[in-house]
């Protein structure tokens, strides 16, 4: 009973969450982990995977100090499970070290990060997924920090090791979408253009241009051409992305407000006051709305 109660509450989590109705998944994912607890207890892996995913969506909606005690809790269960040399809990200190980013605590985003690297490397080894993910996490904190030398050699790195271990799969291509942001904001435009490219192949080829990584990768795309000055490329790009959000996600979701917030800058550069007074406005209420 306890099992197919938890099974209906996961696909209605699945649901909101596709929809980006983050906050009316959250309660689910509380009554998820309660009945996960009474199942299993409070020292389990299970109990402290739903943790996880409570602290992602407390991240995702910008609650950051409940994604916090969410994070936190699940490695304090995981440390007693399975001790804190194991991968899921070097999973877990990554969630945090993401959080951390976030909110520009970087030291201590830093320090987990590579906590998290060295269970990896000597637990499942550094020709793994997990190890990959990792590095370009890590890569991605020193994009943030300006330290571009080392977010490139990571970021090549966890390139390297997706491409041996998949070929040119799903998450090499996301790999190439990382390194191109960087390239775009290192000035090496023409580097970055043809990572976009490609990336676009590869997901265009495995899931399909309606898919959120093929806009993720277009919305790339976009944000290069409005940086290097051809507005009205970057207009058509993130418009093409608008379409496809607002087709898949609620009008709530954070990836929309990001959108036309872009799309403001665009219409200033354009010289249309009024629109970029549009969007900006949308941008606003989207984001105020889900602050509240």
């Amino acid at each position: 009973m306890g099992n197919q109660e938890i099974d209906n509450l996961k696909t209605q989590v699945d649901q909101l969450n596709t929809a980006g109705e983050f906050k009316e998944a959250i309660p689910r994912l509380r009554q998820i982990a309660e009945l996960t607890r009474k199942e299993y207890g409070t020292s389990h892996p299970a109990y402290a995977a739903v943790l996880n995913d409570i602290g992602s969506l407390y991240r995702l909606t910008a609650d950051y100090p409940q994604s916090e005690a969410a994070f936190t809790e699940a490695m304090q269960v995981l440390a007693e499970a399975t001790g804190t040399g194991h991968p899921e809990y070097a999973t877990t200190i990554n969630n945090l070290a993401g959080l951390y980013r976030l909110t520009g605590d970087y030291a201590r985003a830093e320090e987990l990060f590579n906590e998290s690297l060295a269970i990896y490397d000597g637990t499942i080894g550094r020709r793994h997924f997990l190890y990959a993910s990792a590095l370009n996490n890590l890569g991605l904190l020193y994009q943030d920090m300006g330290n571009t030398e080392q977010a490139e050699a990571l970021h090549r790195e966890a390139l390297a090791i997706v491409l041996e271990l998949e070929g040119k799969s799903v998450a090499y291509a996301t790999s190439l979408n990382n390194l191109a942001n960087l390239y775009r904001r290192n000035q090496k435009y023409d580097a970055a253009r043809q990572l976009l490219e490609e990336a676009l192949e590869i997901y265009a080829a495995t899931v399909g241009q309606a898919h959120p990584l093929y806009a993720a990768a277009t919305n790339s795309l976009a944000a290069l051409a409005y940086t290097t000055g051809d507005y009205t490329a970057a207009e058509k790009l993130y418009l093409e992305v608008l379409d496809f959000y607002t087709r898949v996600f609620s009008s709530r979701h954070p990836n929309i407000a990001s959108l036309l917030a872009s799309l403001a800058l665009v219409y200033e550069k354009l010289g249309n006051k009024a629109k970029a007074g549009e969007y900006r406005t949308q941008a606003r209420e989207i984001k105020e709305g889900n602050a509240q």
